[in-house]
Order: structure tokens, then sequence, then C-alpha cells
């Protein structure tokens, strides 16, 4: 495998892998909407009983769209995949002694670059695992907290104006 092979499959692999992260967060932070949306429902459900029909189209709707909706990002995600991947092996069939030079050096210049969008796509998701963890009422294993200290500001007072008897 030539240099330039091997730096185009290092960047179609770290985008391949950033376009997967997003769309499980995407789909993660469609679930958690799902599932509070209908607990809200559930919630009405119990204090209006006479809107029962109401709420169960509600409830029917909230899952047709929000299946529409992982349904289209799963499409976005693989169309960009397979672009990704259609670009990679252009890249990879470049033969030419200035093609693979040029290669290498924009490889070696966003290898960087590519590693961060690795980490934060990371971040990303593991952010939307959290979320839907709360929203799914599991606990969450909880960060060390910052207390920031702040005095209290003293409250204005605004003046009043005492009517006038006549």
């Amino acid at each position: 495998m030539s240099t330039a092979t091997f730096s185009s499959t290092n960047f179609s692999t770290a985008a391949i892998h950033v376009v997967g992260q997003y769309n499980d967060a995407g789909k993660t932070l469609v679930g958690a909407y799902r599932s509070s949306a209908h607990r809200m429902l559930g919630g009405a459900a119990s204090r209006f009983a006479r809107l029962d029909k109401v709420i169960g189209f509600l409830g029917n709707r909230l899952d047709i769209d929000t299946s529409r909706i992982v349904n289209l990002m799963d499409r976005v995600a693989a169309g960009t995949t397979s672009g990704i991947a259609s670009v990679a092996n252009v890249a990879a069939r470049i033969e030419s002694p200035l093609g693979s030079s040029m290669l290498k050096t924009l490889g070696s210049i966003n290898q960087p670059m590519a590693s961060v969008s690795v980490q934060i796509a990371d971040r990303i998701a593991a952010g939307a695992r959290q979320i839907e963890s709360r929203v799914a009422g599991t606990p969450v294993v909880a960060r060390a907290a910052r207390t920031v200290k702040a005095k209290a500001k003293p409250v204005a007072r605004r003046a009043v104006r005492v009517a006038r008897k006549a």
C-alpha cells in the first residue's frame, strides 16, 4: 500500500466514523424526544380522560414522524459515506509521483484536524447518550460539579408614589 493510499484511507475512515457518530447522536436525540413526548402525552391522558382519542392520534403521529426523520438521517448518512468512499477510491488510484506527493503533503497537514473531528464526534455521541438516559430516567454518572461563589446583588427597590386624596 502506497503512502498516498494509506493517507486517503485514514481520512476516509475518519470521515466515515464522524458521519456515523453524528448519525447515531441524531438518532439518539430523536429517540429521547420521542420518549419524552410520549411521557408528556401520558401525563395529559391521565389528567384528561375525555381526550384519549386525540392523545392516541398525537402519539401515533409522533411515532410516524420520528421514524421518518430517522429514516431520512440514515439515507443522508449512507449517501455521505458512499460519497466519501468514492472520493477515497479515486484518490487511491492516483499513481503519478506529483499526485502521491501532493496527497502525502495534504494528509500530513490535515491529519490533526481529522483526529480532532473524530474526538468531537465521539463526545457529541456520548452527550446524546447521556441525554437519552436522563430522559429515560436511568441514573447518569455525575461529573464533579464546579461551584462558583458569587455575591448576591442587593435588590433594587422602586420608589412608590403615594396617591393623594382629593
